[in-house]
C-alpha cells in the first residue's frame, strides 16, 4: 500500500470512529474516498502540460491554416487510430473510387479525407497527432493562444496577408484566417521552422497548386453527411478560446434535386436536413449561389455552438479518460504508452510463421577498430533546400535555448493573461481551463 493510500484509509477510519452507529457518515466517508481515488487517478494519468515554448512548436505547422481547417485537424487528432485507417483508405481509394469511408469513423476524420496530404502527415507523425489531442483535452486555451501568438508574428513579418485565396482579418485582438471562397480552400504552404529556429529566414506563404474542396459543402468528395447522415462542421471561437465540432443544422437551405436519389424518384427542391446523403448522386444536386453565405464560418460557428455537446474540449476529455481506463497497465499510465505500437498491433497483419534459427553460434567478433582521424561534420545549413513540400511537414528538433521567438511570455499570451485573467474557460493563459497539474521533478519524456 502506498503512502497516499494509507493516508486515505486512515482518514476514512477516523470518520467512521467519530460517527456513531446508524450515522450517515460511513456513506459520506466512502464517497470522499472514492472522490480522492478519482482525483488521484486523473492526476496520475494526465500528461505533463506543455510549456508555452513547446506549445508554439506543436502548433507551428498548422498556425497559418484557415480557422475551420484547424478546427477539423484538432478534432480529428482525438482519433489517431482512425487517422491511420483513413490514410490507408486513401491509398486504396486511388485505385478504387467506389470505396466508402467507414460508418464508425468520427465526422471530423471523414471531413479530413478531403485533405489527403494532411491525413498522411498526421498518420506518419502519430506522436505529433497524439500530443495535439492531449493538448486539446487538457490545454485547449493554450493551444489557441499559441496559434494567435504565431499569427501575430507572421502578420508583423509580412508572411501572411489577405489575397484572392484567403482573408486575414483582425477581430477583437485576434487574427482570423478564412477561405476567400465558400466552395474551395487553399491551404498555405510554409516552413514552420521559421517560427522557432534561430536565424531562419522569414518567407511569405505560398499555396499548394490544387485547392481542396470546402468540406462542409455537399459537393465535397468525402462530404461527412455521406456517413453521419448530417453535415459535420467545425469552427474556432477565438473570443472564448474554444473549438467546436459536430452536427450542423442546415434546415433553412433548399437543394435542387434532379432525380438525385439512387433509391427513389424525386425531382424538385428538398430541405437540406431531409436529404438521405447515403443514397444521393452529388452530381445531380444544386444549391443556389445566393445560399452560399449560409456556409459562412461565423454562421456555422453559431449553429454548432447551440449544442453544448459539440464542445471539442469536453469530448476530448471523455475520450482521453476512457482511453486511459481501458489501457491502464500496472506501473505504466496511458500517458506514457506509445500509441504507434498499439496502432501497429491493431492495423498491421502479423507475418506468417517463420522458422527462426536456434541459438546463434558463438562467433569471434573482431576487436574494435582504431578511431580514424576523420574531419568533423560540416554544420547543417539553416535554410537547406528540401524535397517536395508536404502539407504541415514535420517540424525539426528545436534547440532548447534560445527560443526563436525570444521571450515567449510576451505578446499574445501576456495580453490574454492580463486582459482576460480567469474570466474565460476558468483559467489564465497557461491554465487552459483545467486543473493545475503539478510537474514532476524528473525530466520531460519527449
Amino acid at each position: 500500500m502506498t503512502h497516499n493510500e494509507m493516508l486515505k484509509v486512515g482518514a476514512a477510519a477516523l470518520v467512521l470512529l467519530l460517527a456513531g452507529p446508524g450515522s450517515a457518515y460511513p456513506v459520506l466517508a466512502q464517497e470522499q474516498v472514492a472522490a480522492a481515488d478519482a482525483s488521484s487517478d486523473a492526476a496520475a494519468t494526465s500528461p505533463e502540460p506543455l510549456s508555452a515554448d513547446e506549445m508554439e512548436v506543436l502548433v507551428a505547422r498548422i498556425a497559418l491554416y484557415p480557422d475551420e481547417l484547424i478546427a477539423v485537424i484538432t478534432a480529428a487528432a482525438l482519433y489517431p487510430l482512425e487517422i491511420v485507417e483513413a490514410a490507408r483508405f486513401l491509398d486504396r481509394y486511388e485505385k478504387d473510387k467506389s470505396l466508402k469511408p467507414k460508418d464508425s469513423w468520427d465526422g471530423s476524420v471523414v471531413s479530413l479525407l478531403n485533405y489527403p496530404g494532411i491525413v498522411k502527415m498526421m498518420s506518419d507523425d502519430l506522436e505529433w497527432t497524439q500530443t495535439l489531442g492531449d493538448a486539446i483535452a487538457y490545454q485547449q486555451k493554450d493551444v489557441l493562444v499559441a496559434i494567435q501568438q504565431l499569427r501575430d508574428e507572421a502578420v508583423a513579418k509580412g508572411v501572411i496577408k489577405s489575397d484572392d485565396k484567403i482573408q486575414v482579418v483582425k477581430e477583437n485582438d485576434n487574427f482570423v484566417i478564412k477561405s476567400a471562397s465558400p466552395e474551395v480552400i487553399y491551404v498555405p504552404q510554409y516552413r514552420p521552422q521559421m517560427f522557432y529556429e534561430p536565424d531562419y529566414v522569414w518567407e511569405p506563404i505560398r499555396y499548394y497548386p490544387d485547392p481542396y474542396p470546402y468540406y462542409v459543402y455537399p459537393g465535397a468528395t468525402f462530404f461527412a453527411g455521406a456517413v453521419t447522415g448530417a453535415i459535420w462542421a467545425a469552427a474556432v471561437d477565438w473570443d472564448d478560446w474554444g473549438v467546436w465540432g459536430g452536427r450542423w443544422n442546415g434546415n433553412d437551405i433548399d437543394i435542387d434535386c434532379n432525380n438525385c436519389f439512387n433509391n427513389r424518384h424525386f425531382n424538385g427542391k428538398i430541405n437540406f436536413n431531409d436529404v438521405d446523403w447515403k443514397n444521393i448522386d452529388r452530381d445531380k444536386i444544386n444549391i443556389d449561389r445566393n445560399q452560399f453565405n449560409k456556409f459562412d464560418q461565423t454562421n456555422i460557428k453559431n449553429r454548432i455552438e447551440k449544442n453544448g455537446d459539440n464542445a471539442i474540449r469536453d469530448r476530448a476529455r471523455d475520450i482521453k479518460k476512457n482511453d486511459k481506463l481501458a489501457n491502464r497497465v500496472p506501473g505504466k499510465t496511458a500517458a506514457t504508452r506509445d500509441i504507434r505500437k498499439s496502432t501497429l498491433d491493431r492495423l498491421k497483419a502479423k507475418p506468417a510463421n517463420v522458422t527462426r534459427p536456434a541459438n546463434k553460434p558463438n562467433i569471434q567478433k573482431p576487436a574494435a577498430r582504431p578511431t580514424a582521424n576523420r574531419p568533423a561534420a560540416k554544420p547543417a545549413k539553416v535554410n537547406r533546400p528540401a524535397g517536395k513540400s508536404k502539407p504541415a511537414a514535420r517540424v525539426d528538433n528545436r534547440p532548447k535555448k534560445p527560443s526563436g521567438l525570444g521571450n515567449v511570455n510576451r505578446g499574445k499570451a501576456t495580453k490574454v493573461s492580463s486582459n482576460r485573467g480567469h474570466q474565460s474557460m476558468g483559467g489564465g493563459s497557461r491554465g487552459g481551463g483545467h486543473k493545475q497539474i503539478k510537474r514532476s521533478s524528473g525530466g520531460r519524456r519527449r
